[in-house]
């Protein structure tokens, strides 16, 4: 059965490393990567003299190095001391580095290797620690938790620091618990030297650190019995004194001041990167469920926890708790298993970089060991019945399936409960789903689709796309890159945009691209380009409400559109609607945010609703427009607004039976019926009536059509509610759009509000139009005398 196991066991780690591998292949070499390549070379080419790269890099020296070795072997002459930024700023130091990178397919494999056998090395010390635990089926079930975990997949074939800090954290866990186990120096000396490598590895080493050296007075108070408590706490000083000396000297021995600690320690470079990094999460902005913020949220871990696994792994979890907690344990496997992930959440939750889920992944190791013993001893016990290893075996396929749906990109992976990865974007982006892996995919797409020359936004800047062959124009955040002409209603072309910038866009405007969030892409790239090829057609007028306030200024106007000739004609929105040309030529709206608003977050989907006018008269006026910006986010340049495209003529209203009547005699005076269009003795034509009633108010539409241009005189839509026999019921005569803005051909809905009146109760409305600077009514045309339209009112609910 154990040669059975050990075989099974060799075959994962070879599937892992082909895993790792041929996934590599697929991926263009994403965000961090250049920046740890670069500042490993520079390490490696001018030792000390490279130091002043760490505390900007903000990470330790250990995985630079070994990613940067076989490039550094095979072109050992780049001159690190003469590109742009040395010895000062990082950034075009990086920048500038990355021409030296190519040939790419070369580069990325041997700067990845590294970590990729990291990787396979943290599979072989799970089933190892697994097997002492609870035997070699429970080791290979955490093998096989670990071989198929997409997040682990992602991050243990890329040039970074996160998974190979992993392997060694984990590695100095396991040697801490042998020594719990039956403390000797041999692993009071392992534990202390990988503790010291862990460091080495990522700034998070501390963390590490601390969870063993809670584990070792954990240790010294359970045994004080059964050892020497000064021979324990000994072995754990000198765990503690080896681990920083191998982190002194993976800094050789450097001595110095940090930022603004009183005396000199020893290697100041480390700590100075890792309280940078610590005092950065607070300014860096995050993204989640679809807002944007400076900081962090403390559901931001839990919510990845729940959406970026696969929900067998979740289910294999909760399982095998189940199990663990109602079975007789060890407190050596309680400590083990539980102390570090403990930490290390509270640690993430209470200042974590919300920046990806990659941040949790210390955790994974000690969820693999529960799930290989809970499980072993679940489905594999004398005792169990055979459907059990069935059960396993339905979830197990369903753990690979959901792997191999995603196969190269587990870096977008998201599970069922928000509809998989096409709808990740929504939830979180940065490295939870676009790093930049797509270069490649945009070459094999620009190859299958020739056409324009591709603009292309990408939010990860430490590489030209131009390194893989690509011929674009930049859009930003691109350093050199001119902003995106008309964000409002971008020019025609082919856009490429990453999902990143998508919904963070960049520093100097975060809604950059805020217009393609309500466009469906033509095609998506690795799951991090969307692909638009757009032709709106050219907009002819811009329309505000003027309630509560108009969003934009002239020059936002101006600007937003690219152009500064398009009509202007502003209206109150909650009085009347507008609609330019009738809506024969397409125009925007722009509506103060709190008109439209957005409900919170609501379950199932925890993602702010589609906004929603508020005021029924307003929604079903924008029902045939299409919203294309939602800007939700105040800023000092302008409040929260949205806009609206008008790209075809409303409906409207069915055609009215009209009476033309002198205004002083009853609607059943008796008189022949004509058929609206009506055409006044002014510059309006009456189109229609739409009545609507709700338990309060009746909410009655008029349409008008301007046959007259310039309006030099003010003039009032009358609106009177009647009984049948002439009774005046109410009165709401206003427009809400001022005279001098109306052309020809432009479409007038004035809304008036009455009072509701009782269900069945018949009521006419006397309606027409008058000069207000001398109350005179106009004549209709085509009748004698009359000067008012009386039209029966049936509301609609």
């Amino acid at each position: 059965m154990t040669q059975k196991i050990n075989l099974v066991v060799i075959a994962l780690l070879l599937l892992l490393f082909g895993l790792l591998i041929f996934g590599s292949l697929s991926l263009s070499i994403t965000s961090d990567e250049p920046a740890h390549i670069a500042v490993g070379y520079a390490l490696l080419a001018r030792g000390k003299d490279a130091y002043w790269v760490l505390p900007q890099h903000g990470h330790p020296p250990l995985l630079n190095v070994m990613e940067a070795g076989l490039l550094y072997l095979s072109k050992p002459d780049i001159p690190v001391d003469q590109l742009d930024g040395w010895p000062l700023w990082l950034g075009p130091y990086v920048r500038a580095f990355a021409y030296y990178l190519p040939p790419m397919e070369r580069l990325e494999l041997a700067a990845r290797m590294p970590i990729i056998l990291l990787t396979v090395l943290l599979g072989a010390i799970v089933f190892r620690w697994g097997k002492d635990l609870w035997g070699p089926g429970a080791g290979l079930l955490a093998l096989a938790a670990l071989t198929f975990d997409p997040t682990l997949l992602a991050h243990g074939r890329l040039a970074t620091t996160d998974v190979g800090s992993i392997t060694l954290g984990t590695a100095a866990l396991y040697a801490t618990w042998r020594w719990m186990k039956r403390p000797s120096w041999q692993w009071t000396l392992a534990g202390g030297a990988l503790l010291g490598l862990t460091m080495l590895a990522k700034g998070s080493g501390v963390i590490w650190t601390a969870s063993a050296g809670l584990m070792v007075l954990v240790t010294i108070f359970m045994r004080r019995k059964e050892r020497p408590i000064l021979l324990l706490f000994g072995q754990g000083i000198a765990a503690l004194i080896l681990s920083l000396l191998v982190l002194w000297a993976g800094y050789g021995f450097s001595w110095g001041t940090v930022r603004s600690f009183p005396i000199p320690v020893p290697a100041p470079e480390h700590w100075d990167g890792f309280l940078a990094q610590a005092l950065s999460a607070p300014e860096r902005w995050v993204f989640a469920l679809g807002e944007r913020k400076h900081g962090d949220w403390w559901w931001y871990f839990p919510l990845g926890f729940l959406i970026k696994n696969p929900l067998p792994l979740l289910i294999f979890v909760g399982m095998a708790l189940g199990v663990l907690v109602r079975r007789s344990f060890s407190w050596l496997h309680v400590v083990a298993l539980a102390l570090f992930p403990l930490v290390f959440t509270a640690a993430a939750i209470s200042g974590g970089m919300n920046i990806g889920y990659r941040h949790m992944l210390p955790i994974h190791p000690m969820l693999y060991l529960c799930i290989g013993g809970g499980l072993w001893q679940w489905a594999w016990a004398k005792s169990s019945p055979v459907w059990r290893k069935g059960l396993l075996g339905l979830l197990g396929a369903w753990y690979v399936l959901a792997l191999v749906s995603i196969f190269p990109y587990e870096i977008a992976y998201f599970n069922e409960l928000i509809g998989g990865p096409k709808n990740g974007q929504e939830y979180f982006i940065d490295s939870n789903i676009d790093w930049g892996q797509g270069y490649k995919a945009i070459k094999e797409y620009l190859a299958a689709h020739p056409g324009p020359k591709p603009q292309i936004a990408n939010h990860y800047v430490n590489v030209n796309l131009s390194i893989y062959g690509i011929d674009y124009v930049a859009l930003p955040p691109e350093w050199t890159a001119d902003p995106l002409k008309a964000p409002y209603h971008p020019l025609p072309g082919r856009y490429f945009i990453s999902i990143t910038s998508l919904q963070r866009g960049w520093a100097a405007d975060p809604d950059m691209y805020a217009w393609f969030r309500q466009v469906k892409p033509m095609a998506r790239l690795a799951y991090s380009f969307f692909v638009y090829e757009i032709n709106p057609p050219p907009l002819e007028w811009f329309s505000q409400c003027v309630q509560p306030a108009p969003p934009l200024e002239e020059p936002s106007v101006a600007n937003g559109f690219g152009r500064n000739d398009l009509r202007r004609a502003d209206f109150d929105c909650t009085a009347a609607w507008l609609y330019p040309t009738g809506g024969a030529q397409p125009g925007a709206y722009a509506l103060h945010h709190a008109l439209v608003p957005e409900k919170a977050h609501e379950l199932p989907s925890l993602l702010p609703s589609i906004p929603q006018a508020a005021d029924p008269f307003i929604a079903r006026r924008l029902a045939s427009a299409r919203l294309s910006l939602d800007m939700r986010r105040y800023t000092p340049k302008f409040p929260a607004f949205v806009l609206y495209e008008q790209e075809h003529p409303p409906a409207p209203p069915s055609p009215s039976s009209v009476l033309a009547m002198p205004a002083t005699m009853p609607p059943t005076a008796g008189t022949s019926p004509r058929t609206s269009p009506v055409a006044l003795q002014g510059p309006l034509s009456f189109l229609g009536t739409a009545t609507y009633r709700d338990k309060d108010s009746l909410d009655v539409e008029t349409w008008w059509q301007v046959t007259d241009s310039p309006i030099t005189r003010p003039f009032s839509i009358m609106a009177h509610l009647l009984t049948p026999d002439g009774q005046v019921l109410s009165v709401a005569d206003g427009l809400g759009v001022s005279p001098l803005l109306l052309q020809v051909g432009d479409v007038v809905v004035q809304r008036h509000r009455f009072p509701s009146v009782p269900a069945g109760q018949a009521v006419w409305l006397r309606t027409g139009a008058y000069w207000s600077d001398s109350m005179q009514r106009w004549p209709v045309a085509e009748t004698p005398g009359a000067d008012a339209l009386f039209v029966r009112l049936e509301a609609k609910p």
